[in-house]
């Protein structure tokens, strides 16, 4: 059965709009979100709180199937850091929530991505982490039905 993914990500586009100008002058969208090419990577502090910043903004470049309702990023602690990891949750429209397993820091992005390109990098993870989910909720529940009849 050809089935449409469930979250498509477009790097060039979340790229051009991460980098035109946002509703603060004199700011990109990245810097309105708090990207900054020294200060946000994998290895530095607020990593995935910045990822899940982008997220929430609704990046373009990243479009979901109709039947995703939402998409969320649980950041996890370890010990007193949080941001070591991080849950990915897809709300379908069914009134299901399908999580990932734990993705560690490192799934993210290497260790010497900054700025914007470790963003877009954790937006490509969160998408083939996404598509993974529903892909296995949809084989063990072949009655579920992501789009609608007319359109199959």
């Amino acid at each position: 059965m050809h089935r449409t993914k469930a979250l498509t990500f477009d790097p060039a586009a979340a790229q051009a709009w991460l980098l035109r100008r946002s509703g603060l002058p004199g700011f990109t969208v990245a810097e309105a979100l708090g990207i900054d090419d020294n200060l946000t990577g994998r290895s530095l502090e607020g990593f995935l709180a910045t990822v899940d910043n982008v997220l929430t903004a609704d990046p373009a470049g990243l479009r979901r199937r109709d039947d995703i309702t939402d998409l969320h990023l649980w950041r996890i602690p370890d010990g007193d850091t949080l941001d070591q990891g991080a849950l990915i949750t897809v709300d379908l429209a069914n009134g299901i929530r399908l999580t990932t397993l734990h993705q560690d820091l490192k799934d993210f992005a290497d260790r010497d991505q900054r700025g914007i390109a470790a963003v877009l990098s954790a937006l490509a993870h969160i998408a083939a982490q996404v598509c993974q989910v529903v892909a296995a909720y949809e084989d063990a529940n072949p009655h579920y039905q992501s789009e609608p009849e007319a359109s199959r």
